[in-house]
């Protein structure tokens, strides 16, 4: 018998095309709002965790004050050379490094633009700077100590900061009516730190960003055999002790790779449930479009209600056809939602992995899929209650006699 209804179903949706797809639109925008949204989101987050997991899991980020944002915070408390050193002396940290950054208008080819400007240390602590930044000179080199007017630019900067004027090695880039010459282009697989933009040795940055001796961050690499969270712990500890605060008086934030995972989801969550709420209101409204559908054929069908009670249809039979098929309309639109929805993810996943440069693949699994499909299911069942009883409770010479 409920295979004969899912029948009926169809037949009936069949004879109102029109009628029953401006019915399903509405259903099918709530489900693409919602499958899309949950498939950008988890996939978001799931490749921002595991960027950060493989690139910055043995690293400890320490900047001034509260760190809002989780960016180089503006304070006045200051990160200095003792508080560097009071780092490197605990035990699980392998080596420390401080960097500035900050943005300068820069000129090239008489067009002048906003770009970040980073001074990261040079020298004996090369290869310390190189794996705190995840920077990969792809072409060129890295700077050196002895540089003073060399800097080397990220590669998607030197290809669009400016009008898409293509930067390329030797060319001479303003910066406070200085020239520097460009010596090498990077690529960053690290976005932890949030370098772009140009790098400098350390001293020249500080001249041109107009900071004395302070850093704006200080990054710790954990040794092999420790755990970054009680590294930590540690680092905070000693950092309290150089500056004599108790603790809780910190003016400083100790963060792991964990800790900004863990930011990032909190944010990312308010935005998604935000955004579902928007997704449920479009369900929402799709749903009183069913029910409001289903009483319209359930008023053009009471002549056929009629003949069914006629010939021995109960009323639980009437009230189960009207509300598989008010949930056919909610399934179908479930399907095409999900279907488009799925779509429009791996659009945004494109445009996303173009903006911020992240490997960045949509969250899509049958349990989405289906749990999609069988909610928008539901969704049209529970709009078409009201309908179908009405339908049921119909007397059937009252029905056989309506025109």
């Amino acid at each position: 018998m409920i295979l004969d209804f899912f029948r009926l179903s169809i037949n009936n949706l069949k004879h109102r095309k029109r009628r029953s797809w401006l019915t399903i639109i509405g259903t099918l925008i709530g489900i693409m709002a919602v499958v899309s949204l949950i498939s950008i989101g988890q996939g978001l987050e799931n490749s921002v965790q595991s960027e950060l997991e493989e690139l910055g899991g043995n690293k400890v980020f320490i900047e001034p004050g509260g760190g809002v944002g989780g960016r180089f915070s503006d304070t006045t408390f200051e990160l200095t050379d003792d508080d560097l050193e009071a780092v490197r002396r605990v035990q699980a940290v392998e080596d420390a490094a401080g960097l500035i950054s900050g943005n300068k208008r820069a000129t090239f080819r008489r067009e002048t633009e906003s770009i970040t400007v980073t001074g990261l240390p040079t020298g004996e602590q090369r290869d310390t700077a190189l794996d705190i930044s995840g920077i990969t000179v792809e072409d060129g080199r890295y700077i050196r100590s002895t540089d003073n007017s060399n800097i080397i630019i990220e590669e998607d900067a030197a290809k669009e900061t400016f009008d898409n004027e293509e930067v390329v090695l030797g060319t001479s880039i303003s910066i406070n009516n200085s020239d520097y010459s460009v010596e090498g282009i990077y690529s960053t697989s690290d976005a932890t730190t949030g370098i772009g933009g140009i790098v400098m040795p350390l001293d020249q940055a500080r001249d041109v960003l107009g900071k004395s001796d302070e850093y704006d961050q200080i990054v710790a690499v954990i040794d092999e055999g420790f755990d970054p969270g009680e590294a930590a712990e540690d680092i905070r500890a000693n950092l309290r002790n150089e500056r004599g605060l108790e603790e809780g008086e910190e003016d400083f934030q100790v963060r792991t790779a964990d800790d900004i995972i863990r930011s990032f989801n909190n944010q990312l969550s308010i935005i998604r449930t935000v955004l579902l709420g928007i997704g449920g209101i479009s369900l929402l409204v799709g749903g009183i479009g069913i029910t409001n559908t289903m009483y319209t054929s359930v008023t053009e069908r009471t002549r056929e209600i009629g003949v069914m009670k006629a010939v021995g249809a109960t009323k639980k039979q009437i009230l189960g056809l009207f509300m598989i098929e008010s949930g056919m309309v909610g399934m179908i639109g479930g399907i095409l939602g999900a279907t488009v929805g799925i779509g429009i993810s791996y659009i945004a996943a494109y445009a996303i992995q173009q903006t911020v440069s992240i490997p960045f693949t949509p969250f899509v699994s049958i349990e989405l899929i289906l749990g999609s499909v069988f909610f928008s299911f539901i969704v049209g069942m529970i709009s078409g209650v009201l309908p179908a009883r009405k339908a049921s409770k119909k007397q059937p010479v009252e029905a056989l006699r309506f025109e």
